[in-house]
């Protein structure tokens, strides 16, 4: 069931439970209080008869022991008072014979033994010509009492009540009809932005991850809808993400499958020239250096992705290194490879100590230098620059080489990436160094950062602020 219907509904029976109470309560109110009115006009109409005729009586005379010859007096005065024609009553002794008779009922012998001298009463009959209020009270003469008996129809009474009932009946299958159609109507304009929210949902759902909720009702189904929207983004956002490191994951596969496909095709191809020909001394050696070669590529290949996965999936020991010790150890070991490229290489140390890995300390730095080697011109100085900071140890290699396109710095760091492909590839790399730098960096703390401009140089940059923990 919809939400709207169920809406309706719910609402539409409190509406009617509501309506039927009070109508129920109101006409019962109305009726009670007619009912009381016209018991006490009978009860007044019965004093008013007990009052003459206790006045008649004592002015005739009448008494107990003359009730037979007197009463009969008495009753042709009363047929002759205007004040007590058609009025219905009866009056009877205590034995009840009666005296006067006006009434076509017969004596309540239960209501006049539960009244006395000094006291009244009333009871409600049913009887085949319609609903009375009895009423009786006594009549004092000097000797004694007489009992006087008094109805008045009160059917109309009882009749409006059945009328009102129906009335009401009528007046709550109109109220039922009107209200429904309008609580249909409005549940529909309310829920209109939950079906709003609920075609959003499906077009997510379905891949539109553009969709968004249109609502502007000001209310908590517009919070609910921002929030939505919210959510939306961030999915729309999550999934960009998986696209683009789907892509990325697409092209690793593919660079990682071109660069051993390279020197694969190399060595096949000389040893099966090894294999298949007569070769003179020269050639042999020749193609024997060149599996070689390729063979050495292929293992500095391997043994970069294994540093870069390393580095990507697990944490330093924490231990403290020395960072002006380290970056006199890296420019000593890359020295050499500098002064066959004709560089310079300056290094300004600092004394500082952080947590973390030396060994991945001295990889991060090595990949730098060799990096700066490769974009250098014979003649240029490569600075490796260190400095403790507040927050941990910070460092730095510039070069005076070729420098980077601006276009080319946000994708670097990504493994097999290489601006320069040919240069690179007749240089021995795999475009997996500042891949494997970035890993280093983010496992102690730190991101690379490049400034760089062509014909210029570059500047790699990293404050590094300790080893992190798993």
């Amino acid at each position: 069931m919809r939400f709207s219907w169920k809406v309706t509904l719910a609402t539409l029976c409190i509406l009617v439970a509501s309506f039927s109470a009070g109508s129920y309560l109101l006409v019962s109110l109305s009726f009670r209080s007619a009912l009381e009115r016209e018991i006490g006009v009978a009860q007044e109409e019965m004093q008013m008869l007990r009052i003459s005729y206790e006045a008649v009586c004592a002015a005739k005379g009448v008494t107990l022991e003359n009730i037979d010859t007197a009463g009969r007096r008495v009753a042709r005065t009363l047929e002759e008072d205007p004040f007590f024609e058609n009025r219905q009553f009866q009056v009877t002794t205590e034995s009840g014979r009666p005296i006067y008779s006006a009434l076509s009922a017969a004596s309540d012998r239960e209501l006049l033994e539960s009244i006395d001298e000094q006291s009244t009463g009333y009871t409600i009959r049913q009887e085949k010509d319609g609903i009375f209020v009895h009423c009786a009270g006594t009549v004092s003469l000097t000797d004694g009492a007489l009992y006087l008996e008094t109805v008045r129809d009160i059917t109309s009474l009882f009749t409006d009540r059945e009328t009102h009932y129906r009335y009401y009946r009528y007046l709550l299958l109109a109220v039922v009809a009107v209200s429904g159609l309008v609580l249909y109507l409005l549940s529909t304009w309310l829920t209109r932005p939950i079906r709003s929210l609920r075609k959003t949902a499906a077009a997510l759902a379905a891949g539109d991850y553009s969709a968004r909720a249109q609502v502007g009702s000001g209310d908590e189904i517009h919070e609910l809808a921002d929030s939505f929207n919210r959510m939306a983004d961030a999915i729309g956002r999550t999934v960009e993400e998986l696209e683009d490191a789907k892509h990325r994951q697409e092209e690793f596969t593919a660079s990682f499958v071109h660069e051993l496909k390279t020197p694969l095709t190399s060595i096949i191809g000389y040893a099966d020239m090894l294999r298949s020909r007569e070769l003179s001394q020269d050639m042999r050696f020749k193609a024997a250096s060149y599996i070689f070669s390729e063979g050495k590529r292929l293992e500095k290949l391997s043994l970069s992705l294994m540093s870069l996965l390393v580095a990507g999936h697990s944490a330093a020991d924490g231990g403290p290194v020395a960072m002006g010790e380290l970056c006199q150890s890296a420019a000593r070991a890359a020295q050499p490879a500098m002064e066959k490229a004709g560089l310079t290489l300056t290094v300004r140390g600092e004394a500082g100590e952080i947590p973390g890995e030396a060994a991945l300390l001295q990889t991060l730095l090595m990949n730098l230098l060799d990096n700066a080697r490769k974009a250098s011109s014979p003649g240029g100085e490569v600075l490796l620059e260190g400095a403790p900071t507040e927050n941990g140890y910070r460092l730095a290699v510039t070069d005076h080489g070729r420098g980077i396109p601006a276009s080319e710095l946000d994708r670097i760091t990504e493994p097999f990436y290489m601006v320069d492909k040919s240069r690179s590839r007749a240089e021995g790399g795999a475009g997996l160094g500042l891949a494997l730098c970035k890993e280093i960096a983010a496992v102690h703390g730190g991101v690379l950062r490049f400034t760089s401009q062509e014909g210029v140089g570059t500047t790699v940059e990293v404050t590094l602020k300790g080893a992190r923990h798993e």
